[in-house]
């Protein structure tokens, strides 16, 4: 089963946020979108997933989306769906956090 993590920020995670900031960690890796750009994956040089970003949706009820993670910030305006395969020997992990910095914003493990 794929772990879900949430991005919690005041910044939309675009394109080239993913692509500069797994450049270091996975130089050769790639970043795929899908329908429309709603759906993200960064793969490794060998095709096999990282990590796996949806598209920034805006949060409406801070208090209800609050408690779905574990520890969340005091404040964030924007929520952003990850998952990372089963079996991440830490890659995935690492590349979400990556993602996170470049927008100033924190990951969470959803509960």
């Amino acid at each position: 089963m794929a772990t879900e993590l949430v991005l919690l920020s005041d910044v939309e995670v675009t394109h080239e946020h993913v692509v500069h900031a797994a450049a270091d960690a996975h130089p050769d890796g790639t970043y795929v979108t899908y329908r429309g750009g709603d759906i993200g994956q960064l793969v490794d040089a060998s095709a096999r997933p990282l990590l796996t970003i949806f598209r920034s949706r805006p949060v409406a009820h801070p208090r209800e989306a609050a408690s779905a993670v574990t520890d969340p910030p005091v404040a964030f305006g924007l929520w952003t769906e990850m998952t990372i395969p089963y079996g991440d020997t830490g890659a995935g992990r690492a590349a979400a956090e990556a993602v996170a910095a470049a927008v100033g914003g924190v990951v969470k493990e959803r509960v």
